[in-house]
């Protein structure tokens, strides 16, 4: 097991829900896919705190069917009162993370404006 440090983003969040504004099935698949690609990962907790998405898994369960190579890893993050979770994390397998057809994020990849920090373990 190791230690990985991943910084929570909270205006790339802000963006994606722009980006994808309504509230159906696709446009939740759109929001993961881009946080994926602009975040290098998602936890489930960010998909509902921060994408208004309740339940993630169907999403990746979708997003998989549509070709999408995505790994699911255990990280441990805070819960909203601040106790420690292990939970999913979301993550595009780089090697293969462009071989879907599906084409709906076009975000560009990036990493600024980092704030909190989480402590992954694995």
């Amino acid at each position: 097991m190791f230690n990985q440090t991943v910084r929570l983003d909270l205006l790339s969040f802000s963006s994606i829900i722009a980006n994808w504004p309504e509230n159906t099935a696709a446009h939740q698949r759109a929001r993961l896919l881009e946080a994926m690609k602009v975040r290098g990962g998602v936890t489930t907790l960010e998909a509902v705190r921060f994408l208004d998405i309740v339940d993630s898994r169907p999403r990746i369960v979708e997003l998989r069917k549509e070709g999408y190579r995505i790994k699911t890893l255990w990280v441990r993050q805070p819960s909203e009162c601040g106790r420690m979770h292990h939970v999913g994390m979301y993550a595009l397998d780089i090697g293969h993370a462009f071989e879907a057809n599906s084409g709906r994020s076009t975000s560009p990849l990036n990493g600024a404006g980092r704030q909190m920090t989480l402590s992954l373990q694995f």
